[in-house]
C-alpha cells in the first residue's frame, strides 16, 4: 500500500503551493476519452486516474484483487482514501507540524529513490583504467594466503610445574601422541586428558585454520613457526615453547596461497568502485541542491535543541554501542568474500570459549 499513499501525498503536497479550491480539476484530470468515477468536495476522480494509480500498486496486490467483485472493492477503496484526504485538507490538515513534517520526509525518501537515484546511477562509469589501477593499489588484499589447521595440547609454566618439568611432561605427551598416531581419535583424547588450554580442549585441541603470523595470522609466532613447518598432515611437532608454556601441536589441514588475477576480481571491483561513486555522487548532489536553495545552517542553535529520550531507549542504545565496538575490534577490513567468511569463523570461535583468546592474539609488548 506504500505507492497508494504516495499517490495521495503526491496531491496533497501539490495543494501546499496552490489554493485546493482552484487546482482541484488539475489535480484530478478528467481530460477528453475518459470517464468520471466519482465527485466529491470539487473534483472527479477519471478512470485514467485510477488506473494510474492502480497501475502503481504491487503486483502481488493486484492479483488478489483481479476479480469483478474484488475490483471493486479495490477502487472503493481507493476512492475512499482519496475522499478522506480531501476532507482532512479542507479541514485544515496541512497546518499540522507534525503531519506535514512526516509527509515531508516521505517524500523526500521517494524523491532520493527516483529522481536522484537515476541521475546519480547514470553517472556511474566505470573504466578499466579506473579499476586496473584500484587492483594493482589493492592486490595484497585479493590474495589468500597460505593456511595450516592444527590441533595442540598445552602444557603450562605454572607454580605446580617449573620450565624444566613442563618440558619434560610436553616431550612424554609428544611421545605417547606420536606412538597412537594410526589412531584417529586419540591426539583428541590426550588433549582432553593433558592440555591445558581449557578453550580448544574441549574440541579435541582443534584451532582451526590460522596465516603465518608475518602474514596476519593471529597465533603467536612461536607457534605459528612450529605449525607452518610441519610438512604432512598428520604430522606432529617437538615440544615448541611459546610465553604460554609448551605445545604439541598436530597439523590436521592445509590450504594453498591463493593469488587471483585482474580478471578474476574485476567484477568484484567495478561493485566496490560503483559503491564508492554512488555515496560521493549523493553526496555532492545534495551540496548542489543546498547552493540551488541557498541553504544556511546554524549549527550552535541546532546543537542547543534537547532530545526527550526515555532512561529504557538511552540504556538499550548504550548497549547498542558497546556491542558495536566490541564487534570493531574484532573486526579488520575485508574486501573478498572468502576473508569475510574467515572472519566470521574467527569471531565464533572467539566467542566459543574467551580462554582461547589468550593463545590466539599476540601480546603487543612481545611483538617480533
Amino acid at each position: 500500500m506504500k505507492k497508494m499513499l504516495l499517490v495521495v501525498l503526491g496531491t496533497i503536497l501539490m495543494c501546499i503551493s496552490c489554493s485546493c479550491e482552484k487546482s482541484a480539476n488539475v489535480l484530478y484530470p478528467n481530460d477528453g476519452g475518459s470517464k468520471t468515477i466519482a465527485e466529491f468536495g470539487g473534483v472527479r476522480l477519471s478512470d485514467k486516474y485510477i488506473k494510474n494509480y492502480i497501475d502503481n500498486l504491487n503486483d502481488y496486490l493486484k492479483s488478489r484483487y483481479n476479480t469483478p467483485e474484488r475490483k471493486e472493492e479495490l477502487i472503493t477503496k481507493i476512492i475512499e482514501g482519496e475522499l478522506i484526504a480531501r476532507k482532512a485538507i479542507l479541514d485544515g490538515a496541512l497546518d499540522d507540524p507534525v503531519l506535514l513534517s512526516q509527509l515531508k520526509n516521505t517524500i523526500a525518501r521517494y524523491y532520493s529513490g527516483t529522481k536522484l537515484k537515476v541521475k546519480i546511477e547514470e553517472s556511474l562509469k566505470i573504466t578499466e583504467d579506473e579499476m586496473k589501477k584500484y587492483y594493482e593499489e589493492k592486490k595484497d588484499t585479493f590474495n589468500t594466503p597460505e593456511k595450516v589447521k592444527a590441533s595442540h595440547i598445552l602444557i603450562k609454566v605454572d607454580e605446580n610445574k617449573d620450565k624444566e618439568a613442563a618440558k619434560k611432561l610436553a616431550e612424554k605427551v609428544a611421545e605417547e601422541a606420536r606412538k597412537s598416531a594410526k589412531d584417529m581419535g586419540s591426539f583428541a583424547k590426550l588433549a582432553e586428558k593433558y592440555s591445558e588450554d581449557e578453550g580448544s580442549k574441549k574440541r579435541g585441541g582443534d584451532l582451526g585454520y590460522f596465516e603465518r603470523t608475518e602474514e596476519g595470522g593471529k597465533m603467536v609466532k612461536e607457534f605459528s613457526d612450529g605449525a607452518f613447518a610441519l610438512k604432512e598432515v598428520g604430522d606432529i611437532s617437538d615440544p615448541v615453547e611459546s610465553q604460554f608454556g609448551f605445545h604439541i601441536i598436530k597439523l590436521t589441514g592445509k590450504k594453498d596461497k591463493v593469488e587471483k588475477t585482474f580478471e578474476d576480481v574485476k567484477n568484484s571491483i567495478e561493485n566496490t568502485l560503483k559503491t564508492e561513486k554512488r555515496k560521493s555522487g549523493y553526496e555532492n548532489t545534495v551540496e548542489e541542491i543546498k547552493k540551488e536553495l541557498g541553504y544556511k545552517f546554524d549549527k550552535d542553535s541546532a546543537m542547543a535543541i534537547e532530545f526527550s529520550v526515555s532512561q529504557q531507549a538511552k540504556d538499550a542504545s548504550e548497549s547498542f554501542d558497546k556491542n558495536q565496538q566490541q564487534a570493531r575490534k574484532l573486526q579488520k577490513p575485508l574486501l573478498t568474500k572468502e576473508q569475510l567468511e574467515q572472519l566470521k569463523q574467527q569471531q565464533k570461535e572467539l566467542k566459543n570459549d574467551e580462554n582461547s583468546i589468550k593463545l590466539q592474539l599476540k601480546p603487543k609488548e612481545k611483538k617480533q
